[in-house]
């Protein structure tokens, strides 16, 4: 039998949260355990949170949400235990931060052995990770298991982008590393991820990038390009410094597909100095960048209408019933929207009638497009849906 449960809990201090937390733990005998926690309530939890069970904690911008409520600015907690005795699951983690790829590769193979399913690829691979490493773990991950297994997950975030970021393997709290589940339900599962931004017509070549630094675009200073674009559109140019907030609605896409409906990989531009810019997410030289366009009202719908498409998907696949989802909203999505964001959690709620589930808001975004390949990006959203064995 398959069951899973969301159980949010939000308090006014981090002990209440953190006794709650673990009143909620003790009685419960459950499978597995995903969550999102606000960063200064993880960096309370205690290090033997679950002893028994696999586990990973990612820490979410202001706060969680489940089905039935949207805490920010509270030390709160979402999470979701599934029961099922007939699935595996396994996780592990590293904070390994030279050779990040490799420990990736390695990590995901301590996952496998963890579950009890030795070295078959599973159904599903989620991973949590901090800020900066997201790539790398990607790579490692599609080095053993190549590149048709579909990967989903988020990056930890905090309330003011300071690094105060932290993840929770159960056993222990990481400041900076990565953690990868392995999953193997009894039921089916499958995952959406898109950008809710629109496509323009601007656009040009990366010709110089150092990392996550994009220097020039067609053989430009990158930030002159960017602000010539943005006024185009009728935008202020950004000046030197953080930007986060300025390019939320104007971020950076690349085109992965070029069908009806384009795949839009974005990245948010964070830092602007020197001419240049730094990103969440790394782009190549050779590639072509686009200049997207968002709105609030896009943002506030956007959720709602991947929940619908995860949900058109799970019908075209045979899923006839539906047990809960795992949603991740970018957190600097959630910060332009926040006085909305109500009225997304209720509208995503209404999508997904009385089916537990819980949301998270990231610093970054793993998912799988439909062409099958996952990706990290930036400004995203995912849905990924569980089925069950009865007709809804």
């Amino acid at each position: 039998m398959f069951s899973i449960e969301s159980h949010h809990i939000a308090a006014s201090s981090t002990a209440e949260t953190t006794e709650r937390l673990q009143s909620l733990l003790a009685s419960h005998d459950r499978q597995f355990l995903i969550g999102f926690c606000e960063a200064a309530l993880l960096k309370a939890l205690p290090n033997d949170l679950s002893r028994t069970s696999p586990c990973l904690l990612a820490s979410s911008c202001l706060g969680s949400a489940n089905e039935h409520q949207l805490s920010l600015q509270q030390h709160s907690i979402s999470v979701l235990r599934f029961t099922d005795k007939a699935g595996f699951y396994g996780v592990a983690s590293s904070q390994e931060a030279t050779d990040v790829r490799a420990a990736a590769a390695k990590t995901l193979l301590s996952a496998m052995e963890k579950s009890g399913r030795g070295h078959l690829s599973p159904q599903l691979i989620w991973c949590f990770q901090t800020p900066g490493q997201e790539e790398q773990v990607l790579l490692g991950i599609q080095d053993i298991v190549g590149t048709k297994v579909p990967v989903f997950g988020g990056s930890s975030a905090d309330n003011s982008i300071e690094g105060q970021w932290g993840l929770h393997d159960g056993s222990q709290k990481l400041a900076q590393g990565f953690i990868i589940a392995v999953l193997y339900p009894s039921v089916p599962v499958l995952g959406y991820f898109g950008s809710g931004y629109e496509l323009t017509e601007l656009s040009g070549s990366v010709t110089k990038v150092t990392g996550r630094k994009l220097q020039e675009i067609d053989g430009q200073p990158a930030i002159d390009v960017i602000n010539r674009w943005r006024t185009q559109l009728g935008h202020p140019m950004l000046e030197d410094g953080n930007v986060l907030a300025a390019s939320t609605m104007t971020p950076i896409a690349r085109l992965k597909s070029s069908g009806d409906i384009p795949l839009l990989l974005l990245s948010h531009p964070a830092m602007a100095s020197g001419g240049c810019l730094d990103l969440f997410s790394e782009v190549h030289p050779g590639e072509t960048l686009h200049l997207a366009s968002g709105s609030t009202m896009q943002l506030i719908e956007r959720g709602p209408q991947v929940i619908r498409t995860a949900r058109d998907i799970a019908k075209l696949r045979g899923m006839l019933s539906l047990e809960g989802a795992i949603i991740i909203f970018c957190g600097g999505c959630m910060l332009a929207i926040q006085t909305a964001m109500a009225e997304v959690q209720a509208a995503m709620a209404a999508e997904l009638p009385n089916l537990p589930f819980i949301m998270g808001f990231t610093f970054g975004e793993q998912g799988t497009f439909s062409d099958g390949e996952s990706r990290h990006g930036n400004l995203m959203i995912s849905c990924t849906l569980f089925g069950g064995d009865r007709e809804t």
